[in-house]
């Protein structure tokens, strides 16, 4: 990958990431992509203990999400770049390495928001813009702002800074515990490295990879993955992620890169309704070196969430014996078929430890948890369907077409999904809450409109996936 918008560069086991995107580096789709590969990068690197997120130069940390972006861009693109966005920087606060922010000027918006994700926070002395100026443009801050600045300031203070949009100074900012420390603008870098080196010193050790793993990881990193390893290809709107049969002879981290590149690029297009994956030709390779990896299995259970969070259908086709990697794939899809002729394959099934298990209670039973069953019993259970087609992925393509425009209203059946794989895991109070905040965006959407219409002059609605 080539990186245009971060800058790094390594101070012994202190990693210094940059945001460069003049002239206020602000958020856009390509920098959080480079930023969500240079964590992966960092992470894997048994060396680095610790990263310093800051701005080029001294005007700006971050202007936030870049609004020029969003002003050109479709409703579809918005809603998922801000769904991107979070789940970078919720994938950020799970990192085992200690996060600093070093605020080297103006920080607004999904800047802070990025700032809040980190561990601790220093800023520059000197007169400069701090602050969530949203509700200026009719909209609150959407990746996690609202719950880590309340979390870290209390809800009084939030609600002021949030609901008023007004900026504060690095010294008020101080006051209320947003940042821990301040510091001249002359060798504020160099200060901030320090004060990252005073709190490693002050921790326990991190856990890190194994020398020989973190080395194959980074072996992996520094290569392009192959491009043939996932391939994505649309039809009628329906986006389909195929593993080649290249995958079966490359590593799983490699495999599920690629797979994620193919997700990302399924989901901020404007004429995709629905997903389905095809892991009958493809693999996620068991390796002995790498795929047992915690490292690995966790970046896959992330990639996996991308789907779980995806507010479209998703359905998964496979026909051969399945690994308990590949299994926690087709968990996160909403769907799941075989073939006929697939039925005896064996297929791990995960421990009963995940939380996404407990979606299943009926069809994957405690008894069965982390035990090697068949396709058969699966599809006995109803975990799986079972098809008996010449041609099946042709067969489930059809299948999909009533939940895809005109016939179906997408995103309905989309904020559905979200209603209820979220909400399952929320509190009732919660989930309610979820549920009607859903049901008030597709309310104001031109498919309701168009389904109560048809309803009242009795005709078959034409759905528009809007």
């Amino acid at each position: 990958m080539d990186f245009r918008f971060i800058n790094n560069r390594l101070d012994e086991s202190i990693a210094i990431l940059e945001l460069d995107d003049p002239s206020a580096n602000t958020l856009t789709y390509d920098l959080l992509h480079e930023l969500e590969y240079k964590f992966l990068a960092l992470e894997a690197d048994p060396q680095v203990q610790a990263i310093i997120i800051t701005g080029k130069g001294a005007r700006f940390f971050s202007g936030g999400v870049n609004i020029g972006m969003l002003l050109t861009a479709g409703k579809k693109f918005n809603s998922n770049f801000i769904l991107y966005a979070a789940e970078v920087l919720e994938a950020i606060t799970h990192s085992k390495k200690l996060i600093v922010a070093a605020i080297n000027g103006n920080i607004t918006g999904g800047g802070l928001e990025l700032a809040l994700v980190a561990h601790k926070r220093v800023a520059v002395e000197g007169e400069y813009n701090i602050g969530f100026p949203e509700v200026r443009l009719g909209v609150i801050p959407g990746m996690g702002g609202t719950q880590r600045l309340t979390r870290l300031v209390g809800p009084q203070t939030a609600l002021e800074m949030i609901t008023q949009g007004q900026f504060i100074s690095a010294e008020r900012a101080k006051e209320i515990g947003l940042v821990d420390e301040i510091y001249p603008q002359e060798g504020f870098l160099n200060r901030a490295i320090a004060f990252t080196r005073e709190q490693l010193n002050a921790l326990k050790p991190a856990p890190t990879l194994s020398s020989e793993t973190g080395a194959a990881l980074a072996q992996s990193l520094s290569t392009p993955f192959p491009e043939g390893l996932a391939t994505l290809r649309k039809e009628n709107g329906l986006a389909v992620i195929t593993l080649t049969e290249a995958s079966a002879s490359a590593d799983a981290f490699s495999t599920l890169r690629a797979l994620n590149e193919r997700l990302l690029e399924a989901r901020i297009d404007e004429d995709v309704y629905a997903l389905a994956i095809d892991l009958s030709a493809g693999l996620l390779r068991a390796d002995e070196l790498i795929d047992n990896d915690d490292f690995v299995v966790e970046y896959g259970r992330r990639v996996f969430s991308r789907i779980d969070g995806f507010a479209r259908l998703c359905v998964l086709y496979c026909d051969r014996a399945m690994s308990e990697l590949e299994m926690e794939l087709a968990l996160a899809c909403d769907f799941r078929f075989c073939n006929q002729a697939g039925l005896n394959a064996e297929v791990a099934l995960p421990t009963g430890e995940l939380a996404i298990l407990q979606r299943y209670p009926s069809q994957l039973p405690a008894a069965l948890a982390g035990k090697q069953v068949t396709l058969a019993r699966l599809v006995e259970t109803g975990l799986f369907r079972c098809i008996d087609e010449e041609d099946p992925l042709a067969w489930v393509a059809r299948y999909m077409t009533r939940f895809l425009p005109p016939n179906g209203a997408s995103t309905a059946i989309g904020y559905a999904k979200l209603a209820i794989s979220k909400g399952y895991a929320e509190s009732i109070p919660s989930a309610l809450l979820l549920e009607r905040h859903l049901q008030e965006q597709l309310f104001i959407g031109a498919d309701s409109q168009e389904g109560m219409s048809a309803y009242i002059e009795k005709r078959t609605p034409n759905f528009k996936g809007a």
